[in-house]
């Protein structure tokens, strides 16, 4: 991808640009900018099609209304706040304000595969944390194109030069914009009539000299034919470069605490594992590490190396274990035998835990994602005649970002089986893998000459050497030949005796200096739309019709993935794949018509150092992969609105309209991540994922009335009834009605109530009736079930584990042990049953140390359902208005809105999660006779070898249901320092968004999961919605200006809030939340001259740093657990102070 243009480039246009201005700038006479004098409750006109004259639309109706007040809550954000920050994106800044939960941000870095519902690199919004596919982002009061089957858009693709204004409203809106507007609606209302040419750039910089934004855009407006007609266009480039995560102080300490894991999942160091069948004697075992240092007793118990550890390789090929064993009891880490020749424990890239043993940190994360944007935008409209108008508009937009992931391994199931016996090794001719058999001269077998040392002298042939071995001239080598192994490892495996001493051994590579799983996403929308509006001569009735179609293309490129297959194929053939060359396409070597071939000089044995691995082993076992994934819409929509007739306080008037919309979702998967076709090859590090398509479509006709009841007298100044309804049959759920009633009173002019009650409904997406089946990593709180050493104790359930109280993990009595489940006994035989016996044996061996931790991640395996419902939400709302009614310029440009809100969501669509999966199986409330044969137990798939969780499969449903309720506060204030007799000159002025959430109560299923309600804790996140449920929020915006200049102050605070377990867990918890938290960010602006200014700014004035989140304050180090701790990118500031300059020019 194209991330890598000129950084000096820009800067030099943008500073260039900037110094110009100043340079001509002329002095101007002082002038107070009053930026509230036309706002009415903190609410102005949106312009949306045609209109009576003086008349405006305000999002949330479309009825055209001749005032600015709207009967459901509304908060309008100008362009200033969008331009007044270092972060040029869109999101960024709507995220401050308390309506808002951070979704997708510039800081979700580690997209590993996408998928039908998942797009790498996208930005969304969220309001009310109810979900990004349960708020509308229109333009204009029209859809644009969503990304993705999961119906959200990218805003992204928000032609933000262009962005006039942006309303919200946080509540539901389905009556009036159709499905969707469950959470309420984000209208960005774009520039009109804009005549002239505007440039605008900016840079910002992070005062750790990283992350560099550049922006620099356009617009171009110009009348046509004595004004009938307008045209605009705006064209954007926008460059971010990435943020290490170790650039960060805080992080770097996290990175390096030995109190918190390393953030690589495994160790990187290679290891060996033994077969159950084939396991080294103890013996043998204890020899070799008691002399590193293994003791042989602890206290008065004696210790033996467990059987099943991973015996890990240092670079002299010497072996060394890091893992824990439980002696009596009590957890015993074992860490010997590492040497100077492994990386050095520096606490960075290596680092020694507080548990005793070590963990790997990966030093390339990104914190924030790079990304370059282009986007493009034009409309314009012609006036056919008096009465009708032509319009059109065009927009583009293209985004290139990159993302960084974890290692890809080959490790377990995913290892490689090496023989180790004196069987002759006879290759595998198929794929290029010779054997070590030569020639027959004079009924002699000869060995293969490339076995032989170099130059060794043979009937057969001089010995190339080609391999690397040194077998003998006759006989060919046996497997022990062909496979070297050090010796340590070879004492190991020479201690077998009978049956075990013909077994293999694994090989585990972390091969992180081959590759490292990457993405690049290429993300593009397009739509065009035209149509005709107008009036109706004689009325005041206006009128629009528009067509519409738009299409997205994500397309992912996955880099650093392997091959299972392959890899095997080199790790078996002579000495681990050394100078071995293969032609595939199931033919002999030699013999390559239409096959593909590759080498490997190097080879991949684990006993040689990962930097000498040769560039064709790396093309020979990697896999890069593309997944693309197309989505069009295509929108017909006719509206008409009006007055209808007279009533004795006013005119009733009237908005009708109908709808047709069609969506449609093609997602390829790359052919080796393919399921159903790609079973043979499959490929490490990705998940399997079929491809997915579907098409959706709907009807829909509406319409909505205000009718005036009072008007004009005392006590009552205004009282006004809005209602609305709107049917619509879905080709998926059917038929589905929506509607709303909305009222207000003023008693008098300044005080305005307003409320209303409103039913939203969301039909079930793309992504969710007709996904494909799709493995993911789904997280699971609850942890293995099957473990004797699970601790969890989720609320209403209780731990339901295999974790027997009153014993140990090896089922000895232990009288102190007063965690677990009495019906361990039974959940076990589940288990058993699911693993079989082989399974079961492995994964419940004596001296097993069990996991005890809730962070568990198991594969689900996912599936669309066609049989889902409509899933419904009902919101309340009511609230007051006041608009000052005092003279005294201390108080006459006081308002302030109060409002209650109220939402209640049920039938949620969300994927059953696969901790409903546990319950449903594992828990007496809904199998009462432990039956391993009940359809959730069937859908828990373990591995009949290990034990262990393979995958679990999941599918979407309706058993999800939210509840929140809450108060939005707004309060604007300003003062003219002259009219109040200050010898100051200027105006100051403040804006107050407040927030306070009274309940946040959600489950993912009704039937297996309790709602709780996360108020004041970071909980959240099932249904679709986002985690962080703070009990309140405060942003504050204070300016002062003075003349063309004008000085701002922003202050985000965020209260205390409690971590999720806090509700969780039954007892309360120990795991930290956040402490109270401040941010300020400091802005200027100054007008050199007509049609110039000039911004600039710091942001996060105070270089105030992230809190420790998720510390578990009662975990001990010395019984193997780890406090922990983690930053939150989304809520709080990650990237320290940053500075940003920009400038506007306008001709």
């Amino acid at each position: 991808m194209s991330l890598r243009k000129s950084d000096d480039l820009f800067r030099a246009l943008l500073l260039a640009g900037t110094a110009c201005g100043v340079m001509i700038a002329a002095p101007a006479q002082a002038q107070d900018r009053a930026t509230d004098e036309e706002a009415a409750e903190g609410e102005q006109p949106a312009a949306s099609g045609s209109s009576a004259p003086n008349s405006i639309v305000v999002t949330g109706s479309r009825i055209a209304r001749r005032d600015y007040t709207a009967t459901s809550p509304i908060v309008t954000v100008d362009s200033e706040l969008l331009e007044q920050s270092s972060a040029v994106n869109i999101e960024a800044n709507l995220n401050k304000l308390p309506q808002f939960a951070p979704a997708l941000t510039q800081f979700d870095t580690q997209g590993l595969q996408p998928n039908a519902n998942v797009t790498i690199g996208i930005s969304t919004v969220s309001l009310r944390q109810l979900g990004s596919n349960r708020n509308l982002v229109l333009v204009d009061g029209r859809r644009p194109t969503p990304i993705n089957g999961s119906g959200v858009v990218d805003i992204n693709t928000i032609p933000s030069a262009a962005v006039a204004r942006t309303e919200i409203i946080s509540g539901g809106a389905s009556s009036t914009y159709g499905a969707d507007a469950v959470g309420g609606v984000v209208n960005f209302i774009l520039k009109k009539d804009f005549e002239g040419l505007s440039i605008d750039g900016q840079y910002s910089v992070n005062e750790r000299g990283d992350g560099a934004q550049y922006r620099i855009s356009s617009l171009l407006g110009a009348s046509l034919d004595n004004g009938r007609g307008n045209v605009m266009m705006g064209m954007e480039f926008y460059k971010r470069d990435s943020v290490r995560s170790l650039d960060r102080p805080w992080n770097r300490e996290l990175a390096m605490s030995p109190t918190v894991a390393g953030t690589e999942f495994f160790l990187n160091n290679n290891f060996i594992t033994f077969p159950a069948a084939g396991r080294p004697t103890q013996a043998a075992l204890n020899t070799l590490f008691r002399a590193k240092g293994v003791p042989a007793t602890v206290g008065t118990t004696a210790l033996n190396v467990p059987l099943t550890s991973n015996i890990y390789l240092n670079g002299d090929n010497t072996l060394f274990l890091n893992q824990s064993t439980s002696v009596g009891g009590q957890f015993t880490p074992l860490f010997y035998g590492y040497n100077s020749s492994s990386p050095d424990i520096d606490g960075l890239d290596v680092k020694m835990l507080a548990t005793g043993l070590i963990a790997s940190n990966i030093e390339e994360l990104l914190l924030s994602s790079p990304q370059d944007r282009y986007s493009f935008f034009s409309r314009g409209e012609y006036a056919l005649n008096d009465t009708i108008t032509a319009f059109g508009q065009v927009s583009y937009a293209s985004t290139e970002t990159v993302s960084l992931s974890l290692n890809t391994v080959a490790i377990g199931q995913a290892g490689t089986s090496i023989p180790y016996d004196d069987a002759i090794y006879t290759g595998n001719p198929v794929t290029g893998r010779p054997s070590s058999l030569g020639s027959v001269i004079g009924g002699v077998q000869y060995t293969n000459r490339d076995f032989l040392a170099l130059g060794v002298a043979s009937p057969g042939g001089v010995g190339t050497g080609r391999f690397g071995l040194n077998c003998p001239v006759t006989g060919g080598c046996t497997n022990r030949q062909v496979f070297p192994i050090p010796a340590e490892l070879q004492t190991l495996l020479n201690s077998r005796t009978g049956a075990a001493a013909t077994q293999p051994f694994y090989v585990n590579l972390i091969p992180g200096d081959l590759v490292r799983r990457t993405t690049e996403n290429h993300n593009q929308t397009f739509q065009m739309l035209f149509g005709l509006e107008g009036e109706i001569p004689g009325t005041d009735l206006t009128w629009e019709v528009f067509g519409s179609h738009g299409e997205t293309t994500a397309r992912t490129e996955l880099y650093g993935y392997l091959s299972y297959d392959r890899l095997r194929e080199v790790l078996l053939s002579p000495n681990y794949g050394v100078n071995s060359s293969f032609v595939g396409n199931g033919t002999p070597l030699g013999a390559n018509r239409n096959a593909a071939r590759a080498s490997c000089t190097s080879g991949l044995s684990p006993f040689i150092a990962q930097d000498s691995y040769t560039d064709d082993c790396g093309l020979a076992v990697a896999v890069d992969g593309t997944v693309e994934n197309r989505l069009k819409q295509d929108n017909l929509q006719a509206n008409l609105q009006g007055g209808l007739f007279d009533l004795p306080y006013g005119q009733v008037r009237f908005a009708a309209g109908a709808e047709y919309r069609r969506n449609s979702l093609d997602f390829h998967a790359d052919a080796a991540l393919t399921d159903g076709s790609a079973f043979y090859e499959t490929v490490n590090g990705g998940f399997p994922q079929a491809s997915t398509a579907g098409v959706t479509a709907v009807r829909e006709a509406y319409g909505e009335l205000l009718i005036p009841i009072l008007s004009g007298l005392p006590f009552a100044d205004a009282l006004n009834l809005e209602v609305g309804y709107r049917a619509s049959d879905y080709d998926s759920v059917g038929l589905v009605h929506t509607y709303k009633i909305n009222g207000e009173y003023a008693p008098f002019e300044w005080l305005r109530f307003r409320g209303g009650y409103q039913s939203a409904s969301r039909a079930p997406n793309l992504g969710e009736l007709f996904t494909a089946r799709t493995t993911t990593q789904g997280a699971v709180t609850d942890g293995d079930p099957c473990s004797r050493g699970n601790v969890t104790n989720p609320v209403f359930f209780g731990n339901y584990s295999a974790n027997p109280i009153g014993q140990t993990s090896d089922l000895t009595p232990n009288p102190a042990d007063t965690v677990g489940n009495a019906n361990a006994a039974q959940v076990e035989g589940i288990c058993r049953a699911l693993m079989g016996a082989d399974g079961a044996a492995t994964f419940y061996q004596a001296g097993r140390v069990y996991p005890t931790n809730t962070g568990d991640f198991f594969r689900a395996v996912s599936t669309g359902a066609n049989a889902l419902e409509e899933e419904q939400a009902k919101t309340y709302t009511i609230g007051a208005v006041i608009n000052s009614p005092f003279d005294n310029p201390w108080l006459s440009s006081l308002r302030m809105s109060v409002d209650y809100y109220n939402v209640v969501l049920s039938g949620g669509i969300s994927l059953e999660s696969v901790n409903a999966v546990f319950r449903k199986c594992f828990t007496p409330a809904f199998n009462p006779g432990f039956d391993a044969t009940t359809d959730a137990c069937q859908r828990v798939v373990r591995d009949p070898q290990t034990g262990e969780v393979i995958n679990v499969l999941v599918t979407y449903g309706n058993a999800g249901r939210v509840e929140t309720a809450g108060v939005d506060v707004q309060l604007d204030w300003g003062v003219r320092f002259e009219d109040v007799n200050l010898p100051i000159p200027g105006r100051f002025s403040t804006n107050v968004q407040f927030t306070y959430l009274d309940r946040f109560a959600t489950t993912a299923d009704e039937v297996a999961v309790p709602i709780i309600d996360y108020a004041g804790t970071t909980g959240g996140g099932e249904v679709g919605t986002q985690a962080g449920s703070y009990r309140w929020k405060l942003f504050t915006r204070f300016n002062y200006s003075v003349g063309p200049a004008t000085i701002g102050l922003q202050w985000r605070h965020l209260p205390a809030i409690d971590h999720v377990t806090a509700v969780t867990r039954a007892g309360g918890t120990s795991i930290t939340g956040a402490p109270a938290y401040d941010l300020f960010n400091l802005t200027g602006s100054y007008r050199a001259m007509e049609g110039v200014s000039i911004r600039l700014g710091i942001d996060n004035l105070f270089d105030r740093a992230p809190p420790l989140i998720a510390v578990d304050t009662s975990a001990v180090p010395a019984n193997g657990q780890l406090p922990g701790g983690r930053y939150d990118a989304g809520n709080y500031d990650v990237l320290g102070r940053r500075f940003f300059i920009g400038a506007s020019f306008e001709f």
